[in-house]
């Protein structure tokens, strides 16, 4: 019969990575946690968790349990709560992945606004360039740029990296103005990349002519982190291909400008990833179309920014980013 109480404490230790820890986090004696995992082990007659001095991780058969009964898992959970409580309103831990390089000043505004939203779902944000196995490491949704590898996942286009070539309004007075990408052979570059080599693709397109050259950037700068990259950009320091999405905010407070707009850069796509299971928790459900409504407003101003004088479009960017909840 199956014990949700164990299969509980077993999801726990994979998550913690030690009984201590998941003691810690469930409430209860370690020696009490170590009793139920070898319950359920002699139950199963196989060995689930390899333990260590210093870590306990999980069989391979062990893993297999975990991915297939987690999602299980939190789907009773999410019914208890429901019936029981009769709560509309999503709650839980929620443990959200994205790369190191991902927009993380403005990650702080929307996950700070969403808690206000929520004020039951708690956050655990991590951002991280190794390779992260979603189930595996116990992550909720994670934010993923590029091709998904992992068949396991659900996908949600959560928006495109828009990929476009900006600087700061005294680069463009330098070396400007630009009228080819051939000129930007010869210009300094903040040239952002990942641990893994992800990088924008140099090659453009003309979007009338169908003209296409392949930029070769001399690079003053090498950074894998867009945030510090936007700082040596908006210091006239340099010319990126950076994504929209990242530069939203100083292309409309006039720190940044785009160069050469009829030129276009192969579109990434982002995609906002979670696990598959015929059940999606309230808290991931809520998450999901909260930051597909953040992308969907900051498009729509975008659609907005040719037609807007300087004040609007600092207000009307205010009002994406900044927007407080009373």
């Amino acid at each position: 019969m199956l014990d949700l109480n164990q299969m509980s404490v077993f999801i726990q230790v994979v998550q913690e990575g030690s009984f201590t820890a998941a003691a810690r986090a469930l409430g209860m004696p370690k020696s009490r946690v170590s009793r139920m995992i070898t319950d359920l082990e002699d139950k199963l007659n196989l060995r689930m968790l390899e333990r260590t001095t210093r870590e306990v991780r999980p069989t391979d058969v062990g893993l297999q349990y975990y991915e297939q009964y987690k999602p299980l898992f939190e789907e009773i959970n999410d019914i208890h709560a429901r019936i029981s409580d009769h709560q509309d309103e999503p709650t839980g831990n929620l443990k959200i992945s994205a790369p190191v390089g991902f927009a993380i000043e403005m990650m702080g505004r929307w996950t700070t606004e969403f808690r206000q939203l929520y004020p039951k779902i708690n956050i655990e944000l991590v951002f991280n360039d190794d390779d992260v196995h979603l189930i595996r490491d116990g992550f909720d949704v994670g934010f993923v740029i590029g091709q998904l590898e992992d068949s396991s996942l659900i996908a949600r286009k959560f928006d495109d990296t828009a990929p476009i070539l900006c600087a700061s309004p005294s680069f463009i007075e330098q070396y400007g103005p630009f009228t080819h990408p051939s000129q930007l052979n010869h210009v300094p570059w903040v040239s952002i990349g990942s641990r893994h080599g992800f990088g924008h693709n140099t090659n453009l397109t003309h979007q009338e002519t169908g003209e296409t050259f392949e930029i070769k950037p001399s690079t003053a700068i090498k950074v894998n982190h867009h945030e510090v990259a936007i700082h040596h950009m908006v210091a006239g320091q340099g010319v990126a291909i950076t994504g929209g999405f990242f530069t939203y905010e100083q292309l409309f407070s006039g720190q940044l400008e785009i160069i050469l707009p009829d030129w276009q850069v192969k579109q990434e796509p982002l995609y906002l990833v979670f696990p598959s299971g015929r059940h999606q928790a309230k808290k991931v459900r809520a998450f999901i179309d909260f930051f597909i409504e953040k992308s969907e407003q900051l498009h729509d101003l975008m659609d907005q920014f040719p037609h807007l004088s300087n004040e609007d479009k600092v207000i009307q960017l205010n009002k994406v980013l900044c927007k407080t909840v009373v």
